[in-house]
């Protein structure tokens, strides 16, 4: 069997995130700006209410991934791939965390299969992950309809219990001979805690509060590591 190492990106990989760099694509070739606004108008202020208690942030970052997807609506799979390098390569790549990198390579130096689980939009995270030298990139998928995008995903999103589904799938799919028993896990959020708790080890990554209140509790590692 073959161990893995699991990544989150946004948060743990690298310090920004992915939405943004859509966004700033989106306004710079002048694509899809209604979309975007209608994103925004419906959305901003569902994070305000989750950041209040007054809405569930789960079902928010949840709701987000899904109708993210509506900012590629029309577009043909060539236009969206186009979008995604510049993305991968003008804004995400240049926010990664170095010395998360060098985690990652390290992992893949004593043989375990590099894994990119993330929210993102699969098709960009299969990008960066190229970059990083990843063997697989799980994300959420847009639908494809007569070679253009419909604005809607395919599946559960890559958020919370939806992560932990793709990534089942994906260990129960053909050719995978993963133990998931042997592997780690690298997140940054609370949210991520379902698929960290799927593999043998967990490690949070600069973790927010809550997932940081956890890791100490359950003495999983923290990186970057605290002092006393």
């Amino acid at each position: 069997m073959t161990r893995a190492a699991i990544f989150d990106l946004d948060g743990t990989l690298f310090t920004g995130h992915t939405w943004e760099g859509v966004m700033r694509y989106l306004r710079l070739r002048r694509r899809n700006r209604l979309l975007l606004l209608l994103l925004m108008v419906t959305h901003v202020p569902l994070g305000y209410l989750a950041r209040l208690g007054l809405a569930d942030p789960g079902k928010m970052r949840s709701a987000w991934a899904r109708h993210m997807a509506w900012v590629l609506r029309g577009m043909s799979k060539a236009e969206a791939q186009r979008a995604f390098v510049w993305i991968a390569d003008e804004y995400s790549i240049p926010l990664l965390r170095s010395d998360v990198v060098g985690i990652l390579r390290e992992c893949k130096e004593q043989g375990d299969r590099i894994i990119l689980l993330s929210g993102t939009f699969e098709p960009l995270l299969r990008l960066i992950g190229s970059r990083l030298g990843a063997d697989a990139a799980i994300g959420t998928r847009p639908e494809l309809a007569d070679g253009k995008y419909t604005g809607c995903v395919v599946g559960p999103t890559c958020q919370g219990e939806g992560k932990a589904e793709l990534l089942r799938q994906y260990l129960a799919g053909p050719g995978s001979d993963i133990d998931i028993a042997l592997s780690t896990t690298y997140a940054d959020s609370i949210f991520d805690l379902p698929v960290m708790e799927m593999a043998g080890q967990a490690v949070a990554v600069y973790p927010d509060e809550r997932l940081a209140a956890v890791a100490e509790k359950r003495g999983w590692p923290i990186v970057p590591k605290r002092s006393d």
